[in-house]
């Protein structure tokens, strides 16, 4: 059996297909860098960690020297994500820190929530490492 569509159902069907390739991010969304700034004395990992365990990693970080992350922030309620190759938006569960040998047993996070709260352009934080890194948390960054 033999299905004829009419141009009208063709284009529908077409439509169809195409639609849930759009980005699935709204227009009013923003996308904000948040700079890693390292200032302690040996390199740092950071690992952005969404759900579900995927993880991308941020290139080490040596001392004295920035790392940049680029995301996006949900203008209906703050949520940070990473879009991705699909546009469908990936959720960050946190960004985590620490050494880049011992890694898991030296990891803190870069504080998220004043990035959810308030929408800047651009961030900055600052992490050490002591026993864990500590990070500061985020400032609108200086033009």
């Amino acid at each position: 059996m033999r299905i004829i569509l009419s141009p009208l159902m063709r284009i529908a069907a077409l439509a169809c297909l195409i639609a849930p390739l759009q980005p699935a991010f709204a227009s009013a969304d923003l996308q904000t860098s948040l700079t890693i700034r390292n200032d302690g004395g040996e390199a740092l990992k950071c690992v952005i960690l969404f759900g579900h365990w995927v993880t991308s990693d941020i290139a080490d970080i040596a001392p004295g020297q920035t790392g940049e992350v680029k995301i996006m922030r949900a203008a209906k309620d703050g949520a940070l994500y990473v879009p991705r190759f699909d546009g469908r938006p990936m959720m960050i569960e946190r960004i985590a820190c620490g050494r880049t040998a011992g890694w898991w047993e030296s990891i803190g996070d870069v504080p998220l929530l004043p990035l959810r709260e308030k929408a800047e352009a651009a961030s900055e934080t600052r992490c050490r490492l002591s026993d864990r890194a500590v990070c500061t948390t985020p400032q609108p960054a200086m033009p």
